[in-house]
């Protein structure tokens, strides 16, 4: 091999990203959209039942911070081969982070406007006159 470099298949830039999330992101966007709040995170979470039945605002950010804490803690286990690492909890973590994610963004519109239609000084609405 006088000078030449020795290649095994495409690079890593070439393969769209890790094979980790090529492998897996199919389960966590199925986990994500069967998630439920009650049934899955106290399996995940140490939580108290009032964090566990808020549904405010706060209480989803609180919550996402949370689970971004748990992930944080579960991918440092990950990369240091750590004994207690476990891989269905890492995606079960990822899975429920998602799943408050779309609940968090569907959850805002819905308090912003329920029903979608003009509300009153809205264009159109022929109200305030002017």
């Amino acid at each position: 091999m006088s000078g030449e470099q020795r290649r095994h298949g495409p690079s890593r830039s070439s393969r769209g990203g890790s094979a980790a999330k090529r492998i897996f992101a199919g389960a966590v966007v199925a986990g994500a959209g069967a998630y439920v709040r009650s049934r899955d995170l106290p399996r995940l979470l140490a939580l108290w039942p009032h964090e566990l039945e808020d549904q405010s605002e706060t209480g989803r950010q609180h919550l996402l911070a949370k689970l971004r804490r748990a992930l944080r803690t579960e991918r440092r286990r990950a990369h240091a081969a750590h004994w207690s690492y476990d891989l269905n909890r890492h995606l079960g973590l990822l899975s429920a982070y998602k799943g408050e994610l779309a609940n968090l963004g569907s959850g805002s519109a819905e308090q912003a406007q329920p029903n979608c239609t003009p509300s009153a000084g809205e264009a159109g609405s022929g109200w305030p006159p002017g």
